[in-house]
């Protein structure tokens, strides 16, 4: 019995510019995940150079008033110990060394506003642009459609999923109440992390599960374009 493999071609289906459209998520969440990377290394460059200058500088004054953490912590900060010249306005930046470290540890004021900043980025990447490329390459939605509300049903038919509804709902959160939880996230059904009133810290644990989530989904992307197809037997 020859067997023969059959590919369900769908016409309204635009295969090409789905996988342009994996390739793309891609390419972004490979500088997105550099950017978090590069920012965190440079967290804990900034607290260890501040680190080992206070150390250098309570030896030399040892036994002193000036030989302690919290005298330390109240010199004035100076951008001048990492970067040679100019550095983007960092002149006007007046804050104590203690501030520096404390931001920069891991769970500090820098780690959780990159996190958000992050997850901000990620949602209004699926909302401003590919959610709707998504559902036009799916051919349910016409690319010059201009009707809001025409394009508003067809997002929500066709371009809804669970993962992407939820770090909306976060997003909300994050740039809506001051990076604390609100009603919304009783709601999500993937990441249920946060609940109403929760601060929206964005570990670097959770931003790598999410980041994980979002990998998930770009494979599923990249797997639709390509025809269903199946194998078929002929009887003779």
């Amino acid at each position: 019995m020859p067997a023969t493999i059959v590919q369900e071609i769908d016409p309204k289906i635009n295969y090409p510019r789905l996988n342009e459209l994996s390739t793309e998520l891609t390419q972004f969440l490979t500088r997105l995940e550099a950017l978090y990377i590069d920012a965190v290394a440079g967290f804990e460059l900034v607290r260890s150079r501040v680190v080992s200058d206070q150390e250098t500088v309570r030896n030399l004054l040892e036994g002193t008033e000036c030989d302690s953490e919290e005298f330390q912590n109240g010199r004035l900060f100076s951008y001048d110990l990492i970067f040679k010249g100019d550095f983007c306005g960092s002149d006007l930046h007046r804050v104590s060394q203690g501030e520096v470290k404390t931001r920069n540890q891991p769970g500090g004021s820098n780690y959780i506003m990159l996190g958000r900043l992050c997850i901000v980025a990620l949602s209004d990447y699926w909302n401003d642009y590919l959610r709707r490329q998504y559902v036009i390459a799916k051919g349910q939605l016409d690319p010059t459609e201009s009707n809001d509300e025409i394009v508003k049903e067809r997002l929500k038919e066709h371009g809804s999923f669970d993962l992407w509804g939820d770090l909306s709902k976060i997003r909300n959160a994050i740039v809506h109440n001051a990076g604390v939880g609100n009603s919304k996230l009783k709601s999500c059904r993937l990441i249920r992390w946060f609940k109403e009133s929760d601060a929206i810290d964005i570990t670097p644990a959770v931003f790598q599960a999410i980041l994980f989530a979002v990998y998930r989904f770009r494979n599923q992307l990249h797997n639709e374009q390509f025809p269903k197809s199946h194998i078929r037997i002929s009887r003779t």
